[in-house]
């Protein structure tokens, strides 16, 4: 007879997906209130999968490439508590004083400019693996309490907070703290990968907007990036954006690539603009003073970030759906978010 294998039986290393493919959240026209719904903020960073293993190693896969070499700090993180192996989706952020991702000061980092004492952190919002079983098909909310069990205490991987029913209160108080967005994401739903969830809806605060750059050009002082979206399955022109920083403008020349074939309509764009293939994608908003116009289709932006860590598929105008017909009943809790210095929002309504 054979002996019986001792316990406990050493788990096989977690295997991140060939190919990263997020759940992505569908556009959400207005706040909205619903007890089987959780939220939370938007935290704007680098989004990637996070993979742990039993010896605490970490692998960090982006949805364009790796990200273990740009943020070691988050790498030495490891292990998860009880030496779990899984992978985890959130996003790589420096937040600022206030606990409040700073999306700019995480591009000058990439870049390599300075960000002054600003610490990235990992902020896990999913959990899909588990010691080797996956869970992505479970509902949110037990994945959540799965994950809840395996973040470390002390650490740079965080489990963010959220509120259960009250979207309307968060997404006010968020908007007070100069957040973007808010997302709603629904109890029962599974993580579907790939795709834009119905059950997980990006709630904007702001004019903040994710756009493709196929163009820039250096005669400009200063130097400007042009910009176009997806509209019915085609890149159309939407403006341009001024890019002042010199590490920045370095950055910008090493990670384009030129191509010969313009992928727009050129002609709105006027002349010295070296065109690029579409793969690296701009975070803008409407500038603060009364925009320019270098033609009737090419309107100003202020940049906030150039990324190359996003996919250009997704920056299609989508027209915003309304929110689900729901309610909270559930009592409002103060909501004061896991992350290294609380976000002062509590007791909003």
């Amino acid at each position: 007879m054979d002996a019986q294998p001792r316990l406990p039986l050493a788990m096989p290393p977690v295997a991140m997906p060939g190919r990263t493919e997020f759940e992505v959240s569908t556009p959400c026209a207005i706040p909205f209130d619903g007890d089987d719904w959780i939220f939370s903020v938007d935290w704007e960073g680098s989004r990637c999968l996070l993979a742990a293993q039993v010896d605490g190693s970490i692998t960090l896969a982006g949805e364009t490439a790796a990200l273990d070499a740009r943020f070691p700090e988050i790498v030495a993180a490891g292990p998860l508590r009880g030496n779990a192996a899984a992978v985890l989706d959130g996003s790589i952020c420096l937040l600022d004083t206030q606990g409040r991702p700073d999306l700019h000061a995480l591009f000058d980092r990439v870049a390599g400019g300075s960000t002054g004492s600003m610490s990235a952190v990992y902020l896990a919002t999913d959990l899909l693996h588990l010691n080797g079983e996956s869970v992505a098909l479970r509902p949110l909310r037990h994945r959540l309490a799965m994950l809840r069990e395996v973040i470390p205490g002390e650490s740079r991987i965080q489990l963010p907070d959220h509120v259960t029913g009250h979207g309307r209160a968060l997404a006010a108080a968020a908007t007070q703290q100069g957040l973007s967005a808010v997302i709603a994401r629904r109890e029962e739903a599974p993580y579907r990968a790939g795709m834009a969830s119905p059950e997980r809806l990006r709630i904007a605060l702001s004019e903040r907007r994710d756009v493709v750059v196929v163009g820039w050009s250096s005669s400009a002082n200063p130097v400007r990036v042009i910009l176009a979206d997806f509209a019915d399955g085609r890149l159309g022109l939407l403006g341009w954006a001024a890019l002042e920083s010199g590490p920045a403008v370095r950055w910008l020349a090493g990670a384009v690539e030129a191509s010969s074939d313009p992928p727009v309509d050129t002609a709105a764009a006027g002349s010295g603009v070296t065109w690029v293939r579409p793969r690296l994608v701009a975070t803008v908003e409407p500038p603060r003073a009364r925009p320019r116009r270098l033609s009737v289709e090419m309107a100003e932006f202020a940049l906030v970030a150039l990324r190359d860590d996003v996919s250009p598929k997704w920056c299609v105008r989508r027209r915003p759906i309304d929110p689900p017909r729901a309610s909270a009943q559930q009592p409002l809790r103060p909501f004061s978010p896991t992350v290294l210095s609380a976000l002062p929002i509590d007791g909003a309504a």
